[in-house]
């Protein structure tokens, strides 16, 4: 696929945001964002330091909270979730990559990922069966007692990414997945997410790199809090209709 590949309008949206702002005091880090991410797209966001990618990523991940517009990930309003319905719905239906990986020094893998599941109830044994499955699913079968110390950059965040997408979340937020690897082990990174959307996942990669932007089916420009460019086909009907709610 390419870069301008039209939205398929059958696909249910997982992601809309219509009218989203968002401000720190003065400063407007999003202004008026509208978005809509069908289910089962691969979709870059891409913009310079500052842009408002990373903010508009904290919204689409139920991290932050918008100060005006509409968010709806997977048909749920976010503005009428409690805090308790809004963390369940983020523990069953998104998961995180980071440029940084986030592991703790002289936790094997196979725990690293397992910890993942730590408050969901499940018993030892059957989280360490998952961690070991989803560890097999990025190519890591051979690392699982493998630390942090042992293993190259590209194989930590092979790790993380094998702990966001333990439980199968059907949306994969991935920021700047690359920004900490060196040129062949980022490959490396791309090409499993690209596995992982050809399973099912929508993924959406937030990145600053205009040539990892352009390689994706999808890219959406952010300059100063506002999309600037979308290459998908508008989704007008969508959006004016979640418009609408956002007004009421």
């Amino acid at each position: 696929m390419t870069a301008s590949t039209p939205l398929n309008p059958t696909a249910p949206p997982l992601v809309e945001l219509a009218g989203v702002s968002k401000t720190y005091g003065d400063v407007a880090a999003l202004r008026g964002a509208d978005l809509v991410v069908r289910r089962g797209e691969l979709l870059a966001i891409v913009g310079p330091s500052g842009s408002g990618k990373s903010t508009m990523l904290n919204i689409m991940g139920t991290l932050d909270r918008p100060t005006a517009g509409l968010v709806r990930i997977d048909g749920h309003d976010v503005a009428r979730l409690t805090d308790r319905e809004l963390s369940a719905l983020r523990a069953g239906t998104i998961g995180f990559v980071f440029q940084h990986f986030h592991l703790a020094p002289g936790v094997p893998a196979l725990d690293s990922v397992a910890d993942g599941l730590l408050y969901s109830g499940r018993p030892r044994g059957e989280r360490r069966r998952l961690a070991e499955r989803a560890l097999r699913r990025v190519g890591l079968g051979h690392r699982l007692q493998h630390e942090p110390h042992q293993l190259s950059g590209g194989e930590k965040q092979r790790v993380a990414i094998a702990r966001a997408v333990l439980g199968d979340p059907p949306l994969l937020l991935a920021d700047e997945p690359t920004g900490a690897l060196d040129s062949r082990s980022g490959t490396v990174v791309l090409e499993l997410l690209h596995e992982l959307h050809e399973s099912g996942t929508t993924v959406v990669v937030i990145t600053h790199d205009r040539d990892i932007a352009a390689s994706l089916p999808r890219e959406v420009r952010v300059k100063d809090g506002r999309i600037e460019h979308d290459s998908a086909t508008p989704d007008t009907v969508s959006v004016s209709l979640v418009r609408e709610e956002a007004v009421r």
